[in-house]
């Protein structure tokens, strides 16, 4: 009876020792704010982007590019607007020194835009669907706050359905010197 004690008694320590073993290997994730475009005239763009580790160096990225709504006020014209898009990838880091790594990656992202003009009586839906290879780079200042800067080079395709007449197809290979700058919270 001891004997079936001790043994029962080991087994239980042992799923409690290793399950929290296995907790402190849990994947690292950050959440954060990007800006680009930063100016004071009130034309700023920012987004959020959610990262999970899903094995050594290798993250998911996912990105909520910020939508847009605009309008345009006259007196007998209006025109409104609505836009939204968002991005997934996968980036691999590379650890330059102790506080600083270079990441890299391909992303793929789709915008949707919406546009009604009064005096026309016309509105357009845009489709846009670009990809883009990541590269940017990470301070980190401790355990729980990081910088980043990036540039997405990439190539998009797209096309607008307006309300009335024919659909016009749009290719544009954007290899702009736009910067992203973000902040991320680790956890």
């Amino acid at each position: 009876m001891k004997n079936y004690q001790l043994h029962l008694t080991l087994a239980v320590l042992s799923i409690f020792l290793f399950s929290k073993l296995h907790a402190q290997d849990a994947p690292k994730r950050e959440v954060g704010l990007q800006f680009s475009g930063i100016d004071f005239n009130g034309f700023n763009t920012f987004g959020g982007f959610y990262k999970k580790q899903l094995h050594d160096n290798v993250y998911r990225r996912i990105r909520f590019v910020s939508g847009g709504l605009f309008s345009a006020f006259q007196e007998d014209n209006t025109s409104v607007g609505l836009s939204i898009a968002g991005a997934i990838g996968r980036e691999k880091r590379k650890s330059l020194d102790q506080k600083l790594e270079f990441y890299r990656g391909p992303e793929v992202s789709l915008k949707a835009t919406y546009q009604y003009q009064q005096l026309a009586d016309a509105s357009v839906i845009g489709l846009n669907a670009r990809i883009g290879y990541v590269l940017g780079l990470q301070h980190h200042f401790n355990d729980l706050w990081a910088i980043q800067i990036e540039t997405i080079p990439g190539v998009s395709l797209g096309a607008n359905f307006p309300s009335e007449g024919d659909i016009v197809g749009v290719f544009d290979a954007n290899f702009s010197n736009s910067v992203l700058l973000g902040v991320a919270r680790k956890f």
